[in-house]
Parts: structure tokens; sequence; C-alpha cells
């Protein structure tokens, strides 16, 4: 699978499409993402959205998730519906 591309200056949401039970949309999501390699830890995730089925967060220039140009990062998502915690990833994101 090919890395998503965005621009360094650009605000906006990266989504990661996920499957699953009806009341999927109803689930805390978070999302992290870290460099290419890492894995993330409990101070990587972010509280993420619904956007749809999509799992979204907000990158870019003043916000929580400032990431640098020229850096290939991996795009985790934890959904807790417990008593499971799946964890998605990685999905490849490089910052032009």
């Amino acid at each position: 699978m090919t890395a998503l591309k965005i621009p360094s200056l650009s605000v906006e949401y990266v989504k990661v499409p996920v499957t699953g039970p009806s009341n999927l949309t109803s689930l805390t999501v978070q999302m992290a993402i870290v460099p290419a390699g890492q894995d993330p830890t409990s101070p990587d995730w972010q509280s993420a959205q619904w956007i749809g089925t999509d799992a979204a967060v907000l990158i870019g220039p003043a916000t929580a998730l400032v990431l640098a140009k020229g850096v290939t990062y991996g795009i985790w998502v934890k959904i807790t519906a417990a008593p499971e915690v799946p964890v998605l990833g990685p999905y490849g994101l490089h910052i032009t």
C-alpha cells in the first residue's frame, strides 16, 4: 500500500476506514501518528472522531499533531470496545 502524502502546510483530517459492529461509531476512538517503524506509546494517542465509519484526526500547523516535512509516519487507530481494545495499523503517511 502506498503511503498517503500530505503537504506540511496543510491542515486536514487524516482518515482511516474502519469496519466493525453496527455500533462502531459509538465507540471511543484514538489515533497515534509516529515515525515509521515505531510503535505508539501512551502519550502518542490523541482523541479522534468518527467521520462516517472513518477514524479521523486533524493534523497540520496549529493542531496537536504538527508533523515534520520529509518524514514518513505510521498512522495507528485504537478503538475501545470493552473488553476488546483493537489496535489497527500502521498505515503509511508521508509529509511533503
